[in-house]
């Protein structure tokens, strides 16, 4: 009588799973949607980040003139006064954000003293022989057309320039003492509110500056204006900036004595 085999099952040999792809399935689908967060994180940071060293904004202030000389009974400082634009705009992010206001911050750091001055949005620009109100051109051509264009009539060459949904003078001050590496994560929202030539380390500079000259708690200046325009409505529609006041007033000129 033939003998029966016996079959034995080798431990060293691995069994087929059943399982065994859906496993796999699900590993890779894992993998996947970490690596598509991690991207999706990474992008969302570098989009942010340009949103600082701003080139657009650097060619523009790149074409300002520059000043010319004035004459009078008064003399140029000899001190470097830091001026900073700040153009505040409905939408950083839109194709042709919407001019709401804007702000010139000068800053004598020798002398250890700032001035916040408002810049109507009526102020006249002038360019190629036609006149505008600075609103007007700026919410038709842009900032980086109007940047060079507001600063001449201010007589005067921006250092630099933040174009803003909200004030960012407090915000910049909430930065000093920030690892500039670090600045989109310390206030994610502000850098994501604002385009400014100023790349993370320099706003962390100048919050340092703000702090130390109190430029949070500056009262803001009205800008002396000459030669007003109206309409039939009694509205004032363009201005001019009066040069020698305005000098006068931000520690650009001092009287003569």
């Amino acid at each position: 009588m033939p003998r029966k085999r016996e079959r034995f099952e080798r431990s060293d040999v691995p069994r087929d799973n059943p399982h065994r792809n859906l496993i796999a399935l699900a590993v890779l689908l894992a993998i996947a949607v970490i690596g598509y967060l991690l991207v999706d994180m990474l992008w969302g940071r570098v989009e942010i980040e340009a949103h600082m060293d701003d080139p657009a904004l650097a060619e523009a202030l790149g074409e300002q003139p520059g000043p010319t000389a004035l004459e009078g009974d008064f003399y140029y400082t000899d001190n470097d006064i830091e001026k900073i634009l700040f153009l505040h705009v409905d939408d950083v992010d839109a194709d042709r954000p919407q001019l709401l206001g804007a702000q010139l911050l000068l800053i004598d750091e020798a002398g250890a003293a700032a001035h916040l001055v408002d810049v109507p949005i009526t102020v006249r620009v002038s360019t190629e022989g036609s006149t505008y109100a600075f609103r007007e051109y700026f919410d038709s051509y842009g900032p980086e057309a109007s940047i060079p264009l507001i600063t001449t009539s201010f007589n005067l060459y921006a250092d630099h320039t933040i174009m803003g949904e909200e004030s960012p003078w407090a915000s910049i001050i909430g930065l000093s003492g920030t690892n500039p590496l670090n600045v989109v994560d310390t206030d994610p929202e502000f850098v994501k509110g604002i385009r400014t030539d100023l790349g993370g380390g320099e706003l962390v500079e100048h919050g340092t500056l703000f702090q130390t000259l109190g430029v949070g708690s500056l009262e803001i200046e009205a800008c002396p204006v000459v030669e007003e325009e109206m309409n039939e409505a009694g509205e004032v529609t363009r201005v001019s900036v009066d040069l020698v006041s305005f000098g006068l007033q931000t520690g650009i000129l001092i009287a003569n004595e």
